[in-house]
């Protein structure tokens, strides 16, 4: 028996590394179920958010495959991805409540952003926030799309999970059909 019943991640995952990985295993240990929620789910094609919904959900199914303790799902943002508010928080968690009828026992997240602004702490009474460490793994998918812009492969598989290296063309091909990331690579 593991101390949590239900653990939530929610990220955007534009692209998959090391660092997300690290939530997730996280959750994984500790959760008897995992729900990871795939933020900004409308959009793709832009400089925030390149990949679309089914690539990014293609990449965790990658690492996971089909486990059962896990359940991976598009989460739309209320109004823009700059929504981050109160009001945002109670969103989250009306839709984790679609998945798993309650609240979450944890939420698992990077120290890489604030949360505290994300929830009135009403909402949270029941919810157990972990806040794992990145510092020993300074990763962002910025840099991710950075290395696959300028197409330095070996630098980019070091970051990621070795499952995606076979999708390395897949998204780098993705990524370089946004306007923002073609100009960039003309620089």
């Amino acid at each position: 028996m593991k101390p949590y019943d239900v653990g939530l991640i929610c990220g955007r995952f534009q692209t998959f590394h090391k660092g997300h990985e690290k939530l997730v295993d996280t959750g994984l240990m500790l959760c008897d179920r995992l729900l990871i929620l795939i933020g900004s789910a409308q959009e793709c094609g832009t400089e925030r958010n390149p990949l679309n919904i089914n690539t990014r959900t293609k990449m965790l199914k990658t690492i996971y495959g089909d486990n059962h303790n896990i359940m991976i799902y598009g989460l739309a943002d209320m109004t823009h991805e700059d929504d981050i508010c109160p009001e945002w928080g109670r969103y989250l968690l009306d839709n984790v409540e679609r998945y798993i009828y309650k609240n979450p026992e944890v939420m698992i997240y990077g120290n890489d952003e604030s949360r505290s602004s994300w929830f009135d702490k009403k909402d949270l009474k029941n919810t157990t926030e972990l806040i794992i460490n990145r510092s020993e793994l300074p990763i962002s998918a910025t840099m991710l799309r950075k290395l696959m812009v300028e197409d330095r492969r070996k630098e980019w598989m070091e970051l990621v999970n070795p499952r995606l290296h076979k999708m390395d063309d897949e998204l780098r091909n993705e990524l370089m059909s946004v306007e923002f990331y073609q100009l960039m690579d003309s620089q």
